[in-house]
């Protein structure tokens, strides 16, 4: 018993369905990534306001405390 066998030279071209669906994966990919980057630069930048609000109370409190010690005298 002979079998015939057939190969394939090329590999099959998908339909621009398939190829719609592919570009829509790797942009919404792209998409989740860079709303991810987003939200931690957003944290980040929220992290550096808070320390820099709790180093302006420190100086505030120590001008104004410098201003109340100068007036006693």
């Amino acid at each position: 018993m002979n079998a015939i066998v057939q190969f394939d030279l090329f590999e099959p071209i998908p339909e621009p369905i398939e190829l719609l669906r592919l570009d829509l994966e790797a942009v919404a990919l792209s998409a989740d990534k860079v709303r991810k980057g987003t939200y931690a630069e957003i944290n980040r930048l929220k992290k550096r306001v808070l320390e820099l609000e709790s180093r302006l109370d420190i100086i505030e409190k120590n001008i104004c405390k410098g201003i109340h010690d100068q007036a006693i005298k």
